[in-house]
């Protein structure tokens, strides 16, 4: 009975340490969120109200602008990474628990919200730190 409870003893041990590694994890966050917010990682007031909505306002963050277009990383209400393009306060986005982000801009260009090019990813290229246009 003794071998029993010391078997079980373990297996409850197991399981506990198991969750505990588990709950301590690091979430997968890109790196551009360590740096503090600037006046410039703001999407522009009056942008589509729709996206700005999903967004928490104090996570934007400007990548990249080109062409009359802005690139913002961002998170949303809920924690997800988005990826957010403006024109012309015409803002779409695209936000997913899981990376890497894709979204096609207006000038029907897809670009990819990551920290590293992922290795299946070979057909991209790199625009600014954690934006990728498809080739």
């Amino acid at each position: 009975m003794k071998l029993f409870r010391r078997r079980i003893a373990a297996f409850i041990g197991c399981i506990l340490a198991a969750s505990a590694l588990t709950s301590c994890s690091v979430p997968n966050t890109l790196a551009v969120f360590d740096q503090p917010q600037s006046e410039a990682d703001t999407v522009p007031a009056g942008a589509t109200a729709n996206v700005l909505e999903a967004l928490d306002a104090d996570t934007t963050r400007l990548l990249w602008t080109d062409a009359g277009l802005s690139y913002y990383a961002a998170l949303s209400a809920e924690g997800d990474h988005c990826l957010v393009i403006v024109e012309d306060l015409e803002a779409v986005s695209g936000c997913s628990s899981t990376l890497p982000i894709t979204v096609q801009d207006g000038a029907s260009v897809t670009m990819m919200l990551a920290d590293n090019l992922p290795d299946d990813s070979a057909d991209w290229t790199k625009v600014a730190d954690h934006l990728w246009a498809a080739a």
